[in-house]
């Protein structure tokens, strides 16, 4: 099955109500239970205990972690065990697009037959500029907006982010609320309303626990779990993963600098920060595709050998020493988060029994399992992929053909205007004749070089002179243009595809899962 989904190039649904999901949503169950039973029996260590003994306490600790974080959250709690097949899926916590929301909804779904679900959202992440696209109509036309909520530094992630204030989060909820009420559409004026009335009484201290608990009030009663990846950082699992990489620094960077290269070869990735950028290593230094975060931001964590052990380094500067045969409790008070690979090699390995990703992390993902093959030493366990594309019933088409057609207009008004003079006047039409003339002069190939040059430069006066003459129709060609740029303009925000599922309906995403759970039946 792993090999089923690395061969295949996942694409966006392009229509709306359209899903992907490889394999079909009716196969999760089973692709989970293969993974289960290929972890359980993998001859593994991770810095020294067995993998299947790790994925039992990992799984401990998560469950715990998700009970206090429901508590935090006024949420209904939702517990797993050790034993029980675990869905897991995970993205950054910001009002995301219905395609990344299907994600959290489908593995709730497909965990109600006896099964557990946990979403992990990616608060170590960057923050950066929080906030919303929304569809706005006034006298210009239909056009795409964007909202900010909250805008941090680039290096600060969402867990160092405080939540908004009260006022904050009501101001801005309105200003949607301003652009949706300009639209002929009840549908997501509703949905706003009801998800600005359900997040009212959320309450945390981090922009990341704060939009979490709003989604999840809006959604409605939903069992699946959540921990976010800074309290899943902290359990004595993930910092053995760390642990072991730790010690064995080089090898690890070269393997997944490696298998980077050759992703980026095979996929013509021209640049070297895509998926993500390599590793790098200067004065014995080695990076590793970890953050520590100090001061409310996040720095690369390097190591160094030392003569006792391995020093740590976050951002050049040194944070800490520990001996190369430490165990997990050396990392003690220190913020050591996964970045993109690290994060789903342990959450697919240590956590879950299957993981489900959007498009872009089942692309990537396909380097987690060249690393985990070559550095654990393992067939990595087998992941999903799944996505869909909800669109606003705004409406538009597609400009493309008429726009070109007008341009060519254009041009052969302004460079060719005896081709456009139906009836020429008897002045006209002597312009006419001598440009040809000249153009066959010029065709003749006998002309000297300042003879071309004086002859091109009389049809080009030729041409301005009897374009002069249709400038009622240049005009009117170019304002027609001008309103297919505007038109363009409306169809990029009809058919954005980026608003925050605040604007659609838990039930909008519930129809398409219904759908996609009764296919091959």
């Amino acid at each position: 099955m792993t090999d089923r989904v690395t061969a295949i190039e996942f694409e966006i649904p392009q229509k709306s109500g359209e899903a992907l999901c490889v394999p079909p949503a009716r196969q999760l169950a089973a692709l989970a239970r293969q993974n289960a039973a290929l972890l359980e029996d993998a001859p593994l260590t991770i810095a020294g205990v067995r993998l299947a003994e790790i994925r039992r306490r990992a799984r401990s600790d998560i469950s715990q972690a998700a009970v206090r974080y429901a508590q935090r959250l006024d949420l209904p709690t939702s517990t797993f065990g050790p034993s029980e097949l675990l869905l897991v899926t995970g993205h950054q916590p910001f009002l995301f697009h219905p395609g990344i929301w299907l994600k959290h909804l489908l593995i709730d779904r497909v965990a109600r037959d006896g099964m557990a679900a946990l979403s992990m959202p990616v608060d170590s992440d960057a923050a950066e500029d929080v906030g919303a696209d929304a569809p706005r109509m006034d006298g210009t036309g239909l056009r795409l907006v964007h909202e900010t909520l909250v805008r941090a530094d680039p290096d600060v992630p969402y867990e160092a982010v405080p939540a908004p204030p009260l006022a904050e989060w009501r101001a801005f909820l309105a200003r949607l609320g301003a652009h949706v009420r300009t639209l002929p559409l009840p549908e997501p004026q509703a949905a706003l309303e009801h998800f600005a009335q359900a997040a009212r009484d959320v309450r945390a201290e981090d922009i990341g626990t704060f939009l979490t608990g709003a989604r999840r009030r809006y959604e409605g009663r939903r069992r699946y779990a959540e921990v976010p990846v800074s309290e899943m950082s902290a359990g004595m699992e993930f910092r053995r993963f760390v642990v072991h990489v730790l010690r064995d620094a080089e090898r690890f960077a070269a393997v997944y600098n490696h298998h980077l290269g050759a992703y980026r070869e095979r996929s013509s990735i021209r640049t070297s920060a895509q998926p993500f950028p390599d590793l790098q290593r200067e004065e014995g230094r080695q990076e590793l595709p970890f953050w520590i975060i100090r001061r409310g931001r996040r720095e690369p964590l390097s190591v160094q050998p030392t003569r006792s052990g391995i020093g740590l380094l976050a951002g050049g500067e040194r944070v800490g020493e520990i001996p190369q045969a430490s165990g997990p409790e050396a990392l003690a008070g220190l913020a050591i988060r996964p970045r993109a690979l690290t994060l789903t090699a342990f959450t697919r390995l240590c956590v879950a029994d299957l993981f489900v990703h959007g498009v872009g992390g089942g692309r990537y993902d396909r380097v987690t399992d060249a690393v985990i093959r070559e550095y654990f030493g393992i067939e990595p366990p087998a992941y999903a992929v799944t996505t869909a594309t909800l669109h606003l019933p705004l409406g538009a088409y597609d400009a493309a053909r008429e726009r070109e057609t007008l341009q060519r207009r254009l041009l052969e008004l302004q460079h060719n205007p005896d081709r456009v003079l139906s009836r020429p006047t008897p002045e006209q039409q002597g312009l006419i004749s001598e440009k040809w003339r000249l153009i066959a002069a010029l065709d003749g190939g006998v002309l000297a070089r300042r003879e071309r040059r004086e002859v091109t430069a009389r049809i080009r006066e030729i041409n301005e002179e009897l374009s002069r003459t249709l400038a009622v129709q240049r005009e009117e060609v170019e304002r027609q243009l001008a309103g297919l740029e505007a038109g363009a303009e409306a169809t990029a925000a009809a058919a954005h595809r980026g608003y925050p599922y605040c604007f659609f309906s838990p039930a909008a995403v519930d129809e398409i899962i219904d759908r996609m759970l009764a296919e091959n039946r």
